[in-house]
């Protein structure tokens, strides 16, 4: 039965940092799309809000960008081993995750600028009877975030063109929904379910630097902080003893979302042909436990160790995880307003084993992007892109938390949007 709340912690703790290690959502902009998010030294588009608000001050007039994502995981899990062989796949779901930038340069080397995006969240569906579904049949989680910022180039003092950017990422809304079965009581439809929205708002920043010691290279450095949130929600208990499950439970958690930050080297190669490598570090150890709250007493649920016994305590002990990203562009590509975009990146997961579920059934990854822009005037561009991730075969033998088998999981990610400059 803990295994269900296990699930719940899970979901929650999606509100973290649509589709890279953990449940990171780092695909935030079309154009960087077509770049596998190798873009935090890039800053010539308004979407360095996000990859590094340093480069914003490289923007002078109106610049506003827009565009969306489609996610599209596809997961299968095969056991549970070794007295069973069977292959059940989780049901088709596809998610759209929005972007918005806009920014106006006040003075020649100060800029300001606000983005609205979705970094976090998850979404799958399993069939109703399969292994796992004590652990998760649905899950979803969405968190939109709101991030304005403001980016000053530096005087002249020897390194050449210094510049430098800070913003807050304020979490605006969110909601998670999860339903499970619970196998240990004998009515096959019985089922928990949780729908909850995110509390208050939640505040963290994020800040970062450019340094072009020449027209050529740009060194790029971008840190974001840890973000706290809590949300609130309402179990809904389906034939189940109301002893144990009592009607009109209402559900609390907060968690600590992991701190992240970004090394990048941008070469301009030719006067068209640059290219960016960016390495990627998410501290996802702050995520060690989560513990769920219960506003009534649930016997059937509360852990030995909870302190005030209306808690269920989930021990998740992820570990800190790292991408390495590398992307190219290439300008004026054989029609005029025609630029071509391509990137490859591995995605480490930070989730050990022994915690490993069907919720997020993560895994080590590669990705491969294409992507496009074409100017369809002087100041309007159409962005699209292609990523296409593929993630390791994963055991779940050693798991404490879900059923024992093998994970596959792919996605397809297509992106379309448009870039206006005023």
């Amino acid at each position: 039965m803990r295994n269900i709340i296990a699930a719940v912690c899970i979901i929650f703790a999606g509100v973290s940092s649509a589709f890279a290690s953990g449940f990171s959502i780092y695909e935030a902009s079309v154009r960087a799309n077509g770049m596998l998010g190798a873009f935090a030294a890039y800053a010539d588009h308004v979407s360095t809000i996000f990859y590094n608000p340093a480069g914003l001050s490289n923007l002078n007039g109106l610049h506003i960008s827009a565009g969306a994502v489609l996610i599209a995981p596809r997961s299968s899990f095969r056991g549970p081993l070794p007295a069973s062989n069977r292959e059940f796949k989780m049901e088709e779901q596809n998610f759209i995750v929005p972007n918005f930038y806009a920014s106006y340069g006040i003075t020649e080397n100060l800029t300001a600028g606000i983005a609205i995006y979705a970094p976090f969240g998850l979404g799958s569906e399993w069939p109703v009877r399969w292994p796992g579904d004590e652990t998760s049949i649905k899950s979803e989680l969405q968190v939109i975030f709101a991030n304005p910022a403001v980016a000053y180039t530096l005087p002249e003092f020897g390194l050449g063109k210094v510049q430098i950017g800070a913003g807050l990422q304020v979490a605006i809304s969110g909601s998670v929904q999860l339903s499970n079965r619970v196998r240990s009581f004998a009515v096959e439809d019985n089922l928990v379910g949780l729908e909850g929205d995110l509390k208050n708002p939640a505040v963290g920043f994020n800040a970062g630097i450019l340094i072009s010691p020449i027209k050529e290279l740009t060194l790029g450095f971008t840190y974001r902080s840890s973000v706290k949130v809590e949300f609130e929600g309402d179990a809904d208990f389906n034939n189940l003893p109301a002893a144990a499950f009592p009607a009109g439970t209402g559900i609390s958690t907060d968690i600590e979302l992991p701190p992240s930050w970004v090394a990048a080297v941008n070469v301009k190669i030719l006067d068209n042909l640059t290219a960016e490598v960016d390495y990627v570090w998410f501290g996802w150890s702050t995520f060690d436990q989560l513990a769920i709250g219960f506003d009534q007493t649930v016997p059937a649920l509360v852990s030995p160790q909870s302190p005030d016994g209306q808690q269920s305590v989930s021990d998740r002990s992820y570990n800190n995880a790292f991408q390495i990203r590398g992307g190219v562009e290439y300008s004026e590509f054989g029609v005029h307003g025609l630029t071509l975009r391509g990137g490859l990146a591995y995605d480490e997961n930070p989730v050990p084993d022994r915690t490993l579920d069907s919720i997020i059934p993560d895994s080590d990854r590669f990705e491969f992007s294409v992507g496009a822009s074409y100017d369809v005037t002087p100041n309007f561009a159409i962005d699209a892109a292609y990523i296409y991730v593929r993630a390791k075969q994963r055991d779940s033998q050693e798991s404490v938390a879900g059923p024992q088998g093998v994970y596959n999981t792919f996605a397809n990610l297509p992106s379309l949007g448009f870039t206006l400059k005023i």
